[in-house]
């Protein structure tokens, strides 16, 4: 039988997925308006991509920290044994649209690239998907007391 606290962090880690889909969705719908600010779409890549590593961890069972480093995030999921198909040099730039540039203007040149920030998050969700729906994984009697196994 399936634990079903793994049951749980299946359905979670769906429903933080989802949230990064519609971040992804408003990046896509908005992106190449000139009215929107690139701190603005930087934001919507960010909170996509934060999305996508704390259902990662979530799916795992890993504790995480209501933060929006996604450094750490990443790495908290390589510390338990999974890769994550992007570099950590991709994703972590991008916590500064959460942090700095939230509420000040992004006077970086060139400016941020849309179209890649967009491209990165498109990555990470569908690795995500693949990570999430792995099938859960059975419980022995003896070890329903132990955490769930994941890979």
């Amino acid at each position: 039988m399936a634990d079903s606290r793994e049951i749980r962090q299946q359905e979670l880690a769906r429903l933080l997925l989802q949230k990064a889909r519609q971040d992804l969705a408003l990046v896509r719908n908005v992106g190449d308006s000139g009215a929107v600010a690139d701190e603005i779409i930087g934001f919507h890549v960010q909170q996509a991509v934060e999305k996508v590593l704390k259902s990662v961890l979530t799916r795992l069972g890993v504790p995480y920290e209501f933060t929006h480093d996604l450094a750490l995030l990443y790495q908290q999921i390589e510390s338990a044994g999974v890769s994550v198909p992007i570099s950590l040099e991709a994703v972590e730039g991008l916590t500064a649209f959460a942090v700095q540039f939230r509420y000040i203007l992004y006077e970086e040149e060139p400016g941020f690239d849309r179209r890649v920030g967009a491209k990165l998050a498109e990555e990470l969700i569908e690795w995500a998907h693949s990570v999430i729906e792995r099938p859960v994984q059975p419980q022995d009697e003896e070890d329903s007391d132990a955490p769930g196994a994941f890979l």
